[in-house]
């Protein structure tokens, strides 16, 4: 957004705060909540472009997970398997963290579940993999389990799969729930809606305007995830934006068990509660045109959508469609994370390219990025702002 003469800076209500952070999904929520810990006394102001939860926060699956067995299989080829387990236990600390932090046993408050998770395979050679794989996580001291096809029928109701691998100690929630939640924990943050940041300076100060706001800061958090581009279109470079599209059923028989991944059509599904089945995925049918910040949906992947739900479970033929939306991720060339100083502002420091694990992710990755801001060596390398630089 630019800044025309008439809401130009001498107009503007002026703000000074000894944090800014821009951003209001999980992650700006996280880092004003770490921020809190470590710095009590300090007034933090939080800006958020629409509403909380309006971005990727709030349009998400709801898995506190540590991600798919072949998102683990994917770690090991890329990073080595001691790497692997070291990224493994990031998530797997996140939700501690979550559930210690956040939720604190109240998990009606967020409709929060220990469900575990499953990974199930779409053909007998994936099942084959998946024999080995289990065998490899269970090695490395992860608590996984080789399910047979027909405890795949029974516990997720798909039809067709060949098993499968679950992984005992994953979660799910009601993401705006746990946004509001982790909100309401907040003393001395300032959360200010339908404020987008527009303009960014550092000096000795980070100086930002809005349309309304000209605001002072020691320091700037940018937690914008998928939209860093928009504020730094260089970055995209780094953090390109994704569409993940979304439906939800209406209520049906209760019958499966947790979060559910296959990765062949990088599908994902689980059931509320309340018996609506909600299914996302599919957007490698469609790259070219998913690679984007339009969150509208589509025809090709809603159509895939309703077929996978209509065709691959026991209980669906009658199924009707209640919602349908589509969300904004940020990807990264690795699949890691992004943390660190921004090498073109001083005291700005930035956090983003979940790669679709933003809330298996982010309350952790705020808490890295929180000590960091006086202690870089605290950011795992693999997190490391400095391993793209080269690509600005």
């Amino acid at each position: 957004m630019s800044i025309s003469y008439w809401n130009s800076a001498n107009n503007k209500k002026k703000i000074e705060t000894d944090f800014l952070v821009i951003g209001g999904g999980i992650a700006g929520l996280s880092s004003a909540y770490w921020l809190e810990k470590k710095y009590p006394t300090s007034k933090i102001t939080l800006i958020e472009r629409y509403k909380i939860g309006s971005g990727a926060s709030g349009r998400n699956a709801g898995f506190v997970t540590c991600g798919s067995s072949e998102h683990f299989a994917k770690l090991v080829k890329d990073f080595g398997a001691e790497k692997a387990v070291e990224i493994w236990k990031f998530s797997e600390q996140n939700r501690e963290l979550v559930k210690s932090e956040i939720i604190k046993g109240n998990v009606d408050k967020v409709l929060f579940a220990n469900t575990g998770s499953c990974t199930v395979a779409a053909s007998d050679a994936d099942f084959a993999r998946y024999i080995a794989l289990a065998d490899t996580m269970s090695k490395l001291g992860i608590d996984v389990e080789l399910i047979n096809e027909a405890k795949i029928t029974s516990d997720y109701a798909v039809k067709g799969f060949k098993g499968g691998i679950e992984y005992i100690h994953d979660g799910v929630v009601h993401p705006i729930l746990l946004l509001k939640e982790l909100r309401s924990l907040l003393k001395n943050t300032e959360v200010i809606e339908d404020q987008e940041i527009c303009k960014m300076e550092s000096e000795s100060n980070v100086v930002c305007e809005t349309q309304h706001l000209l605001i002072q800061s020691q320091k700037g958090l940018v937690t914008l995830n998928g939209y860093l581009g928009l504020l730094w279109p260089n970055w995209e470079k780094v953090v390109r934006p994704q569409r993940g599209q979304v439906i939800v059923t209406e209520p049906l028989p209760k019958r499966v068990k947790g979060p559910c991944y296959l990765t062949k059509h990088l599908c994902y599904f689980r059931q509320m509660p309340t018996g609506e089945l909600l299914i996302g995925g599919f957007r490698n049918l469609d790259l070219d045109n998913e690679n984007t910040y339009n969150d509208q949906v589509s025809d090709k992947i809603q159509n895939a959508l309703f077929d996978f739900t209509k065709n691959f479970f026991d209980f669906t033929s009658q199924a009707k469609i209640r919602n349908q939306w589509s969300g904004i991720m940020g990807f990264t060339p690795d699949g890691q994370m992004i943390i660190g100083e921004a090498p073109q502002f001083k005291n700005v420091h930035m956090m983003a390219g979940c790669s679709g694990h933003g809330m298996g992710l982010s309350f952790h990755a705020a808490k890295v990025l929180v000590e960091s801001l006086d202690n870089a060596a605290a950011i795992p390398s693999h997190l490391s702002i400095n391993r793209y630089l080269a690509m600005l």
